[in-house]
């Protein structure tokens, strides 16, 4: 589990994010999570930050992009990107890269 704000993380598998009217979904469509057949909804908080987590892109800066965007706290934005970050990790979407 990544605890600092450099903390990176890379797809498990494939990974792409779709859009249907309203809602976003992340669906594996390559490796083991793909075999079970699950998509998994996401806000568009969780679309904003899933895309920066999929560039490779430090916890710390998706906070700062994710304070700019939503006007949340600095505290708040990086908290939220480090619980979503750990709840795709937990669910085999993403693992830890650095």
């Amino acid at each position: 589990m990544v605890r600092n704000a450099s903390g990176t993380y890379r797809i498990n598998g494939k990974v792409v994010l779709r859009r249907i009217g309203e809602d976003r979904l992340l669906v594996p469509v390559a490796g083991a999570v793909a075999r079970e057949c699950c998509v998994f909804p996401v806000n568009e908080t969780g679309e904003f930050i899933w895309t920066r987590l999929a560039r490779g892109e430090p916890l710390g800066a998706i906070a700062a992009a994710l304070e700019a965007e939503f006007a949340v706290a600095p505290e708040a934005a990086l908290a939220d990107c480090r619980e979503f970050a750990e709840k795709l990790v937990a669910q085999r979407l993403l693992e830890v890269a650095g």
